[in-house]
């Protein structure tokens, strides 16, 4: 039946198997107020049939105080029943799963690392120790925010590794991704196969290789780059007063000597005109696309460096229609692309007038850049 006095014992058994405090008070109070009435007038009423409506409203405040109390006794139980390590580590991941957290796991242990320094895959040995209260309200603090704002963990530490360096990270710049490696990676490549042939020497600067890199962000391609090709100078732009700062404190952690930083929109401030490469990793995603993008990345990480108009193409055209007058004869355009572009990035390379166009796809066989050369015409 769902009169009033069974849905209501109902309700207590409900909370009491999750553990809920109270259980008939806090039933009594969320059906007194679905139905409007006075509590200790339940029970007058308790033949009362109840409508559909009245059942929906009831399930849905019960399983909002449940959730509501579970989260807070999560961190109350950080804070006031025990202190080690694994009880806190397991209930963090618990709490990030529960909001949904991709890879939470993954995240709660990056976390624990950076405040309690210590190896992330070194913590199990530290399982048993006890955590101070300052350090705990730490993690409190950073899983919440994780959780509940959907805060990118790489924002928070201010840290993101990527080609085997640690880069520094703001909500200025885009966190760096593991697909932007293939980029960089085909960009070393080809420029010590293109060093080797030419049988270049380390003294000769003039014959050094020149890169250009359009929208630096971070910094996190140019600087790679710089660092992996020693005998060469980068210079990457970006239009973003915040992430030439950004560029900049990763250049001076880094401690790079060939690389520099330049405010330019595209090709508008740059005056040379004999780069051996150029290479970008522009905005791509199509504002169709925006229903299949995370939480975290709409939230937090900057549009102006996600999104693109003409289905995420723009600023290929843009960059193509001018490379050629920017590069030296036998020089590349090097591009990262979504996973759904290559032919069509091919296509505007090609008709622009580059040669050996060529996809790469990343480790996942799925097409990640696009690379074409400067071939001058044979008269």
């Amino acid at each position: 039946m769902n009169n009033l006095l069974d849905i209501l014992n109902k309700s207590v058994n409900y909370l009491e198997k999750k553990n809920i405090k109270n259980a008939r008070l806090v039933a009594e109070s969320i059906i007194s107020e679905v139905m409007g009435m006075e509590r200790i007038m339940l029970y007058a009423e308790f033949e009362h049939l109840m409508s559909e409506d009245e059942l929906t409203k009831i399930r849905k405040k019960l399983n909002e105080t449940v959730n509501k109390i579970s989260e807070k006794d999560i961190f109350e139980n950080m804070e006031k029943s025990k202190k080690q390590l694994k009880f806190l580590l397991d209930k963090s991941i618990s709490y990030l799963e529960k909001n949904n957290i991709n890879e939470s796991k993954l995240i709660a242990e990056i976390v624990f690392s950076h405040i309690l320094e210590i190896d992330r895959m070194m913590l199990f040995t530290k399982y048993r120790n006890e955590i101070e209260d300052e350090k705990i309200e730490k993690i409190r603090y950073f899983i919440k925010k994780i959780g509940q704002e959907k805060f990118p963990v790489q924002y928070l530490l201010n840290e993101q590794e990527f080609f085997g360096r640690k880069f520094y990270v703001d909500k200025g710049v885009l966190i760096p991704r593991q697909d932007t490696e293939v980029l960089v990676e085909k960009a070393i490549e080809i420029l010590k196969n293109d060093t080797l042939k030419k049988n270049i020497s380390e003294k000769n600067s003039k014959n050094r290789k020149k890169i250009l890199d359009i929208g630096a962000g971070s910094g996190i391609i140019g600087i790679s780059v710089a660092l992996e090709i020693k005998d060469s100078y980068v210079l990457g732009i970006d239009i973003s007063e915040k992430a030439l700062e950004t560029s900049e404190k990763n250049k001076e952690i880094l401690n790079v000597k060939n690389i520099k930083f330049l405010k330019s929109n595209l090709f508008e401030n740059i005056e040379f005109k004999e780069f051996d490469m150029i290479i970008s990793n522009p905005p791509y995603i199509s504002f169709n696309e925006v229903g299949i993008m995370s939480d975290d990345t709409l939230l937090h990480e900057p549009s102006d460096a996600l999104f693109a108009e003409n289905d995420g193409l723009y600023f290929y055209y843009e960059i193509c229609q001018n490379a050629l007058d920017y590069l030296a004869d036998s020089g590349y355009l090097l591009f990262e692309i979504g996973y759904k572009q290559g032919n069509n990035v091919a296509e505007i390379m090609t008709s622009s007038g580059f040669k050996n166009v060529e996809v790469i796809k990343d480790l996942t066989g799925l097409d990640r850049v696009v690379v074409g050369q400067k071939i001058k015409n044979k008269i």
